[in-house]
């Protein structure tokens, strides 16, 4: 049976990792773009690990009565899959360890005709991997790193660069958070450390010219750390400062998180601020929340603003003084226009 280390497989040209593990152990975090193609459930592997630790054998024959009954399907879905493809793609079938999970399909993929491989150490080895592997980008990469009050139009900006063409390392995206007490308002679930590892070295072993354009961040977004070669990276980069009025600064923040399904989330973490009550007092809480019920989104928006996050960022925005360039948004396509001018000179 054919093995593939980690490595060989993330430089494969063209390859489809398969992820046979549970739903559960693939939501969590995988290699980015795997499918999820289970031999268990959740429910069927926490009952075959009950049972290994009475007798193993017993947990063996079980394994093998559930994963027998999922062969036709497992093989099914994945010549669907391979359908949408190019033929000369690699299918890597990997699990927790490189044990019997990934070994079982791979062998009876292999006996149906698919040249199925299996990766050796299997999603344990690719973490440990990913881990490695982002130290070796220490001092890879020039950050043109962009500052700015909330609501100037920071992320609007690097999404108009990245369609320009233009290399953006997009660090909330990955997060799937905003980095905020609001951070993730309208989102979903934020995802995990080991998630956003494999992205970020996804985003930076893709990148083939010697520089990102990066939000400016602490070295935490939500519960995700940064790592502390990119943050020093981004730290000794080229600052630019985006300005704004509060009129453009409340539109952009409208059009991000517009319109509100959960009034009573955003209400929960405004009453569980503790610079809210403690700085600012019950009445201004108690306005702001009145504010929201409301739906005067524009006076809502500008008393956090003026109020919160302006004071809160202003001692951050101090710190890089002077900036390298300076760009007052306006207009997002200027921003961008003169951001890749920069560049070009």
């Amino acid at each position: 049976m054919e093995i593939i280390t980690v490595e060989e497989a993330i430089n494969l040209k063209k390859a489809l990792f398969i992820d046979v593990r549970s739903p559960s152990e693939y939501q969590e975090s995988t290699i980015p773009g795997a499918k999820n193609l289970p031999l268990f459930s959740d429910e069927e592997r926490k009952k075959i690990g009950t049972l290994y630790h009475i007798d193993k054998y017993q947990a063996y024959e079980k394994g093998l009565k559930i994963g027998a009954s999922k062969l036709y399907l497992i093989f099914k879905t994945l010549t669907s899959f391979l359908d949408s493809v190019n033929k000369n793609t690699k299918v890597i079938i990997f699990c927790w360890r490189g044990g019997m999970r990934s070994k079982s399909i791979t062998l009876n993929l292999q006996m149906m005709g698919i040249p199925a491989i299996q990766l050796k150490g299997g999603y344990k080895a690719y973490r440990r991997f990913v881990l490695d592997q982002l130290e070796t980008f220490k001092n890879f990469f020039h950050f043109y790193t962009i500052h700015g009050n909330t609501g100037v139009g920071k992320t609007k900006i690097l999404k108009y660069l990245k369609e320009k063409g233009e290399p953006v390392l997009d660090l909330e995206g990955l997060a799937n958070n905003r980095g905020s007490i609001f951070g993730d308002i309208g989102l979903g679930m934020q995802r995990n450390q080991k998630m956003f590892d494999s992205l970020l070295y996804d985003e930076l072993r893709k990148n083939n010219k010697d520089y990102f354009f990066v939000e400016s961040e602490s070295r935490r977004i939500g519960k995700i750390l940064l790592p502390k070669f990119l943050v020093s990276a981004m730290e000794n980069g080229t600052h630019i400062l985006i300005r704004s009025n509060i009129k453009k600064r409340i539109e952009h923040l409208k059009q991000e998180y517009l319109p509100i399904e959960n009034k009573n989330k955003i209400i929960n973490l405004i009453y569980h601020n503790s610079f809210f009550e403690g700085k600012k007092g019950k009445q201004w809480v108690n306005n702001l929340i009145t504010l929201l019920l409301e739906d005067k989104y524009d006076k809502f928006i500008e008393t956090l603003l003026i109020d919160y996050y302006d004071p809160l960022y202003s001692h951050s925005e101090k710190k890089y003084e002077p900036y390298d360039f300076i760009l007052y948004n306006n207009d997002i396509d200027y921003c961008v226009k003169e951001l890749i001018s920069m560049i070009d000179n």
